[in-house]
Formats: structure tokens, sequence, C-alpha cells
């Protein structure tokens, strides 16, 4: 409805949106503007903004995985049993 808060969960999905757009094209002044605008008009939105920059540097020090996430056998597979 309009006159009410976003939902938090539409603040953290715009905050990664904005993460990407960043990353995506680091140097366009657009994207940086648009940015700034979008973190001035709320405090939660700084505050989205740096736990999704958080995340998405967290992400990028795992290593890849070695079985593909979407395929059956990575949600069956059980992990290596260690040996005494």
């Amino acid at each position: 409805m309009a006159g009410e808060p976003p939902k938090k969960d539409s603040i953290a999905d715009a905050a990664i949106g904005w993460v990407m757009a960043l990353h995506d094209a680091p140097h366009d002044p657009a994207v940086r503007d648009a940015l700034a605008q979008w973190l001035a008009a709320d405090p939660a939105h700084r505050v989205a903004y740096a736990e999704a920059r958080r995340v998405w540097l967290l992400t990028g020090l795992l290593p890849p995985s070695a079985v593909d996430d979407d395929s059956p056998a990575a949600s069956v597979t059980a992990p290596p049993q260690r040996s005494s």
C-alpha cells in the first residue's frame, strides 16, 4: 500500500541488486549517482547495502564447490568418513 514503509526483504533485495549493479559497472557515473540517491533516501538502505557488500565479499572468499549444487548428487552425497 502507498505510504507504508518498504518491507525489510525488499530493501535487502534492492541492496543486493545495487551491489551487483556496481560490480557490473563500477565506473558508471549514472549507477553511482543512483546508488547514492538510494542510500540517502533511508538509513535502512545504508544498513542493508553494507550487509549485502559484506556477504558479497565473503562469498568471493569461498572456494568453488567440487560438486555442482544443482546436481541431484549434491543433495544426497554424504561427506567422506574420517578413518580412526
